[in-house]
């Protein structure tokens, strides 16, 4: 049988992949079905067909799999902010290591891996400092699925309740036109940190204490620290307190605020820049590495390599984790790697390797 747009299947999801959907096999096409919890046995419309895979939607759940629930929101089935709320917290933990393994194994072609551990949020709702909010048409809320229509939200389970206030003040002022607006309650005195409006920030207060002490276990103690990306400085504060000195490198306006919340040396820096004018006059114990969604910079891995005996890399993306990591394979060994429960109800994942000299 050949796919086709249109056409209806029964399907039985297998796993869930990088994206969020869940993978089934069809005729040896990989199809993959949004929406979907492993072990569904579900009857699918083909929405998308293309040569080596294909895209479907439910029509009817025919046997649930054993990690689907009961949305945890009233919004769940419209609204596109959180894709796996329709997932137990268990099975979220254990799609982000497959995904996260997965990666490294296929775009990485890292042979060799320890246990992937876990470090989860301490609250799965909740927990969000930040998020994006679009208004118009007289409606204040998140976008729907796989549309740009506007989903009218009063409260978003994910928030934080000082969030969730921000929300409140935004939807009673009943702002004009259309557009959409960062909620960002910060209250930078819980964060330890001065947080400019436009600079980036970790959303989950929840980990704002574990994921930063974590890292600086990972990186342990010595002379000097290199920490490179280092944004507003929300790893440097741990490492100030294991390194006599630390070397923090930042290109954005972000760099601002580091230098106001750390007693770091700052290089306000692009950081491949850095790492070919500055790089080679330092020998730090560490690096530390907390690059953006496309990873490091062209030139960076390459003259990383076999410059400090470890190197700490917080990825928010596996894709690019796995590939740069395989940039070090010849010189390092893959000592620990941590899945983070960054964005529960979500399908992303976030996750620390720990490099060692090999």
């Amino acid at each position: 049988m050949t796919l086709a747009t249109g056409q209806h299947v029964e399907l039985r999801i297998e796993r869930l992949a990088a994206g969020g959907a869940g993978i089934a096999h069809c005729n040896g096409l990989a199809v993959f079905v949004a929406a979907s919890a492993p072990g569904d046995c579900v009857r699918a419309r083909i929405v998308e067909r293309r040569e080596r895979f294909a895209r479907a939607e439910i029509e009817e759940i025919l046997e649930p799999g054993r990690g689907r629930r009961e949305p945890p929101c009233t919004y769940a089935q419209r609204c596109g902010g959180c894709d796996w709320l329709h997932l137990d917290e268990e099975t979220q933990l254990r799609g982000r290591v497959e995904i996260l393994r997965s990666a490294l194994a296929r775009i990485g072609r890292i042979q060799h891996l320890p246990e992937i551990e876990v470090l989860r949020s301490p609250r799965a709702l909740g927990y969000r400092a930040r998020a994006r909010v679009a208004y118009g048409d007289g409606k204040v809320g998140f976008r729907a699925r796989r549309s740009n229509a506007i989903v009218d939200v009063e409260r978003c389970a994910v928030l934080s309740e000082e969030t969730q206030r921000e929300l409140e003040k935004l939807r009673a002022s009943r702002p004009e036109g259309s557009g959409e607006r960062e909620l960002r309650a910060f209250a930078s005195r819980a964060a330890g940190l001065r947080v400019r409006p436009q600079a980036f920030f970790q959303a989950n207060a929840a980990l704002w204490e574990a994921w930063p002490r974590h890292v600086g276990e990972l990186c342990g103690t010595g002379a000097l620290a290199l920490e490179l990306y280092a944004g507003v400085g929300f790893f440097t504060v741990e490492l100030e307190r294991r390194f006599a000195r630390v070397i923090a490198v930042e290109g954005a306006e972000s760099a601002r605020d580091l230098a106001a919340n750390t007693r770091a040396q700052v290089f306000c820096m692009n950081v491949e820049r850095f790492a070919r004018c500055e790089l080679a006059s330092h020998a730090p114990d560490v690096v530390l590495l907390d690059p953006p969604r496309g990873g490091c910079a062209p030139g960076v891995i390459e003259r990383l390599r076999g410059r400090a005996p470890r190197i700490v890399y917080v990825s928010c993306d596996p894709a690019t984790l796995a590939r740069d990591l395989a940039g070090l394979a010849d010189a390092y060994r893959i000592a620990r790697v941590i899945v983070v429960d960054a964005f529960p109800q979500t399908h992303h994942v976030e996750a620390i390797a720990l490099l060692e000299f090999g």
